[in-house]
This record gives C-alpha cells, sequence and structure tokens, in this order.
C-alpha cells in the first residue's frame, strides 16, 4: 500500500530542477574550457625553457671541455652557433626544437634565445 502512493507522485524532475542542473554545467564549463585552452601554450613555453636550458647546459660543459683542453680557446663561446652543435652532444640523440614549428634557437654570447618565445 506504501509503494502504490510513492508510486503516484514519482512522475520525473520537474522543470525548474532541469534547469538548474543546465545552468550549473554552463557555468562550470565557462569556467574550465578557457583554462584548458590556455594550458597548451603554457606547456609549449615550458618546453621552451626546458628546450633552451637543455643547449645552454651542453653549451657550457662543451666550453669547459675546450678550455681546459687548450685555455687559449677563450674566444670559443663569442664563435659558436647552433649549427656548431651536433646531434650527438645531447643525451636525446638531436639538438632540442622549439614546439611551435616557426620556432628556432640562435646562441650569443653564451644565451640561448628563441624567436617565438621571449628568453
Amino acid at each position: 500500500m506504501i509503494f502504490r502512493c510513492l508510486a503516484a507522485y514519482d512522475q520525473g524532475f520537474t522543470l525548474v530542477e532541469l534547469v538548474m542542473v543546465i545552468v550549473i554545467v554552463g557555468i562550470l564549463a565557462a569556467v574550465a574550457i578557457p583554462k584548458m585552452v590556455n594550458l597548451t601554450d603554457e606547456a609549449n613555453t615550458a618546453k621552451c625553457d626546458a628546450n633552451r636550458g637543455t643547449i645552454t647546459s651542453t653549451v657550457s660543459m662543451i666550453y669547459t671541455t675546450i678550455v681546459i683542453a687548450d685555455p687559449t680557446q677563450n674566444d670559443w663561446l663569442e664563435n659558436v652557433s647552433i649549427a656548431d652543435l651536433h646531434d650527438s652532444m645531447f643525451a636525446s640523440g638531436s639538438i632540442p626544437v622549439c614546439p611551435i614549428s616557426t620556432g628556432t634557437y640562435s646562441f650569443s654570447y653564451g644565451l640561448v634565445s628563441c624567436t617565438v618565445h621571449a628568453p
């Protein structure tokens, strides 16, 4: 008998309840989607920063090795460019590249810069 009474009043959600759920989902989507879109740019910038650090460290190690072997080579760092580096000098087996296809790295006086991301 109790079950019959409950079944008579169970007719589903009201229109107000459904609208409220849709509004809440819309607000959550409006907040979350812009943050997700920006994550790609932040990840590319972080990857570029890591690549520049890798190139700087590699050049510093090569410079130290060259100067220890021949102290007269102090100006080597001023004359080196990214083209002078070889794939075998990096642990990954290749010279790091900018995650943005149009970005290129340049090396000048111990500083690595990217054409897309600020140094």
